[in-house]
């Protein structure tokens, strides 16, 4: 018998739903570009050349993890440091083509590969118990706090208190239509979504043996072992698009239900999406103004009436009538969504609430677009998740990152436990922003 080939990477996971889950957040494309190293697992995808999609699956996300990888193995890859002109990522074993000066700022050695992520996919539900009707089970209701009771236990999407945001919709040829329900397209807010049978589980045994091996599933369930072998290819270039977080002029948290809910409000037909920021004093100065316009014309009404001034009633009656106009200035927004499509407009608010926007940065004011349909793409992250982050530069690129839950004890156990999974999309503002 030949002797064992020895395996850079061997990984095992119990449960192999909270990976399906993640993973299907990319299946909008049937290729992926998969990265491993001793961190983890990235996988990536790209749409349009100007949309890119990240997985990140962190090594504890895993019951065991094990990666081992020369620098000078063949199915190697090392990054150059910054300002290193020649990097050697591009090609394997390229530590090789350096001298051991330049070698010294080298990344970590890992390994990168092209692979069929709908077969992948297939393979994970090959027992049928982690197809999309699983995509929920480590998320519940509630969001965040939906495993144990919490301040939000009442369900997300706003099914017990009512919508988070203010909503304004126009279409061609007809008036102002608002949805009074709060149902949204696909029915009631809050309300339980599909989930798999959870009596049974299925797990994973991922091995990789090297440059030219196919990456082998073992997945078994009951007994019973099924031994999957995914063909790896040469990696395809990948979009040099990636968000500098010292380059940010915004940054959002928001609860993922809350998100998810209002792009439902979003007609399918849209074909961009605006999204608008608004610095948090943006209001304060406006209630300052407010204030000294209030000021203003009640002295000038005392002015008019002579010596003997307004009287208490009069007095009551400007301010009504000044609350009237003020009325007219309204808030400034922090956060807002705007669709434009053939059907006509809608917008969606945001203000400053903290049970909502749980954190907000701005620096100054911005206002970017981008196509609905990769915008649409998020969907379902944003269905299994329990945050959002949301960033801007001040080019316009947007990445929208989604934190997921890869406990099957639920979010806070993962929070807990560390089992975190991220999902990052990475989309180029339409040129006509610019």
């Amino acid at each position: 018998m030949p002797p064992m080939q020895e395996q850079i990477l061997v990984a095992n996971m119990p449960d192999v739903r909270p990976l399906a889950s993640i993973l299907r957040s990319l299946s909008f494309r049937a290729q992926a570009t998969l990265k491993i190293d001793e961190a983890g697992i990235r996988v990536t995808v790209e749409e349009g050349r100007s949309l890119q999609a990240h997985a990140y699956v962190a090594a504890n996300a895993f019951s065991s993890y094990t990666f081992h990888l020369a620098a000078d193995d063949p199915a190697a890859y090392v990054d150059a440091p910054r300002g290193h002109t020649d990097s050697p990522g591009s090609s394997p074993a390229a530590a090789v083509a350096v001298g051991e000066e330049a070698a010294e700022g080298l990344t970590s050695p890992y390994c990168q590969m092209s692979v069929s992520l709908s077969t992948i996919l297939e393979c994970l539900n090959i027992f049928g118990n982690a197809g999309a009707a699983a995509s929920n089970t480590f998320k519940k209701e509630g969001g965040y706090d939906s495993d144990g009771g919490g301040d939000d236990a009442g369900g997300g999407g706003g099914g017990g208190g009512g919508s988070r945001w203010r909503g304004k919709r126009k279409r061609q040829g007809a008036a102002d239509d608002d949805d009074e329900d709060g149902d949204g397209r696909y029915g009631k807010r809050g309300g339980k979504r599909e989930t798999a049978d959870e009596g049974k589980t299925t797990s994973l045994r991922l091995s990789y043996a090297g440059h030219g091996e196919p990456l082998v599933m073992l997945l078994e369930e009951s007994g019973i072992v099924t031994r999957c072998e995914i063909t790896t290819y040469e990696p395809e270039g990948l979009l040099d698009l990636a968000f500098n977080d010292e380059d940010k002029i915004q940054r959002l948290i928001i609860k993922s239900d809350w998100l998810h809910d209002a792009l439902l409000e979003v007609p399918t037909s849209s074909e961009k999406l605006s999204i608008s920021f608004s610095p948090s004093d943006a209001n304060e100065d406006r209630y300052r103004r407010q204030e000294r316009n209030r000021r203003r014309k009640r002295e000038k009404r005392r002015q008019q009436a002579g010596p003997g001034g307004l009287d208490e009633d009069d007095d009551e009656g400007v301010v009504d009538e000044q609350e009237e106009e003020d009325d007219d200035d309204e808030e400034v927004p922090l956060f807002r969504l705007e669709s434009v499509g053939p059907m006509g407009s809608t917008e969606m608010d945001y203000s400053d609430d903290k049970d909502v926007l749980e954190i907000f940065e701005c620096e100054q004011a911005l206002r970017n677009s981008y196509k609905y349909s990769h915008i649409l793409l998020t969907r379902h992250a944003l269905s299994v998740s329990i945050k959002t982050s949301i960033r801007t530069d001040a080019h316009g690129l947007v990445s929208f990152q989604f934190m997921i839950p890869m406990s099957t004890r639920g979010p806070k156990a993962s929070m807990r436990e560390g089992k975190i999974g991220f999902v990052e999309f990475l989309c180029v503002a339409l040129d006509e922003e610019y």
